[in-house]
């Protein structure tokens, strides 16, 4: 299921870094094994969370819904050497 116009998604994947390697495993992994795979973050959405970790830089990060772990790993790009993420889920 496409939201975004395929115009405006090429430009996205154009000027996008690339997705990980851990993260693709970790995509492929949640489609093959989770019932409801769509829940993941996915390539953009944690592009963004690791930009703005990284501009942010920081000591702490709290997540609420965890699910497989994609923008935790995402989020943790961007944090300080010493610091710490908590990830809360049912």
């Amino acid at each position: 299921m496409h939201f975004l116009p395929e115009e405006l998604d090429n430009y996205v994947v154009a000027h996008s870094e690339n997705e990980p390697e851990l993260l693709q495993q970790l995509n492929r992994e949640t489609y093959q094994k989770v019932l409801q795979p769509r829940m993941l973050s996915g390539h953009y959405q944690g592009r963004v969370l690791s930009i703005i970790s990284k501009l942010i830089n920081p000591k702490n990060i709290l997540e609420i819904g965890t699910y497989t772990g994609y923008s935790a790993l995402c989020l943790a790009e961007g944090m300080q050497k010493n610091g710490v993420l908590h990830t809360i889920d049912v």
